[in-house]
């Protein structure tokens, strides 16, 4: 895209990981001049960043340098994807989850107030923010209740919060995505599905691997999760922040006013549940290891043999449970599908299959 002579601008945070990998590439296939922020050490080298990015070593715990960046390149679209992204992490280290996570998210937006304020932000918001509570509903849509049960969905819903207070008090475009879980192989191995993808892949390597690799330990593997293909919500988010011109387009109306009373927050899910053993069945089943499964009792006592054999294949770990673990989060992406046309391809295999790579094609 280009405004005139001049091709428009676009900075992405924590670009080097799955949610930031995705726009950059679309935002330099259609012409964006893209700066593309990495944690510092990282090294453009070993980032998989597309080589015509700017790339900048900025740390989200240090917000000045993001705030340089902004006054000097003034960027058409903003799309802040970094931060502490496990919820596991951030049991560990809070404080860092909210340096990170709303801190950061700040400094990011009184920076575009004060040097940019024409600039489009989208915000990476998160369904942990709803969390849950006994008798509560478990779908999810852009009026539910925030809830959050760890350090890093508090310090999402701070950042979530500030996105719509800085909307509405200073008129910026601002605009979050409310994602839930989206996968790829650009899940790093501290996820649940890369870390199931892996074993499994580990288990084809050779015909001995069955009988040599231990089990696959999980945690609390009746809890229940909207899983996604990242690649979508990618479109999703191009979407939500260009919402002005595409609620025209899908609508078939004039445009709203480009300003931030025009802007508003979506969620972004398939509005399909599956539970963590599902996820851990399919991905055995699709690599060509069936299993059959003993699910009777607590959650924390079932198990899974490979199918017809009486070698265990997955176990639970009590050390992998959370101390706080909702049950089911679903997602109501209505509003998105309805006014930006956004729709995203359902079920486990979208993903899994592409996380497995050639392991499908020989299974």
């Amino acid at each position: 895209m280009s405004d005139g002579d001049r091709p428009w601008v676009a900075v992405v945070t924590g670009a080097a990981g799955q949610d930031g990998f995705y726009p950059t590439r679309r935002l330099l296939d259609d012409g964006y001049v893209v700066h593309a922020t990495i944690r510092r050490g990282h090294g453009p080298a070993t980032a998989p960043i597309d080589s015509a990015a700017v790339v900048h070593e900025l740390d989200l715990e240090e917000p000045e340098g993001h705030a340089r960046l902004i006054a000097d390149v003034k960027p058409d679209e903003f799309y802040n994807l970094g931060g502490m992204s496990s919820v596991a992490a951030s049991f560990v280290d809070p404080a860092a989850a909210w340096r990170t996570n709303a801190n950061a998210v700040e400094a990011m937006l009184d920076a575009i107030r004060d040097h940019s304020p024409t600039t489009r932000f989208y915000q990476a918001s998160t369904s942990e923010m709803f969390g849950w509570e006994p008798g509560q509903d478990a779908v999810h849509d852009e009026d539910s209740a925030l809830r959050p049960q760890s350090p890093y969905a508090a310090a999402k819903a701070a950042a979530h919060l500030m996105c719509v207070a800085h909307r509405g008090a200073y008129d910026l475009r601002v605009a979050c995505g409310i994602l839930f879980n989206h996968e790829s192989s650009r899940r790093p191995a501290s996820f649940l599905t890369r870390k199931v993808v892996d074993h499994v892949r580990a288990l084809r390597a050779t015909p001995a691997a069955v009988r040599r690799t231990r089990p696959l330990a999980m945690g609390n593997m009746a809890a229940e999760r909207d899983w996604g293909f990242a690649p979508d919500y990618v479109d999703g988010m191009r979407r939500i922040i260009r919402q002005v011109e595409v609620r025209a387009a899908v609508g078939g109306k004039p445009a709203d006013q480009d300003r931030g009373a025009s802007y508003r927050d979506y969620v972004l899910g398939t509005g399909q549940l599956h539970a963590v053993w599902q996820l851990v069945d399919r991905a055995f089943e699709l690599a060509g290891f069936p299993l059959d499964w003993e699910r009777t009792g607590e959650p924390r006592h079932w198990s899974a043999s490979f199918r017809g054999s009486s070698r265990v294949a997955v176990t639970v770990d009590p050390a992998f449970i959370r101390p706080v673990d909702p049950p089911a989060i679903r997602a109501d992406a209505s509003r998105a599908m309805t006014e930006l046309g956004w729709t995203p391809r359902p079920g486990l295999d979208p993903f899994l299959r592409e996380m497995l790579g050639e392991d499908v094609r020989e299974a």
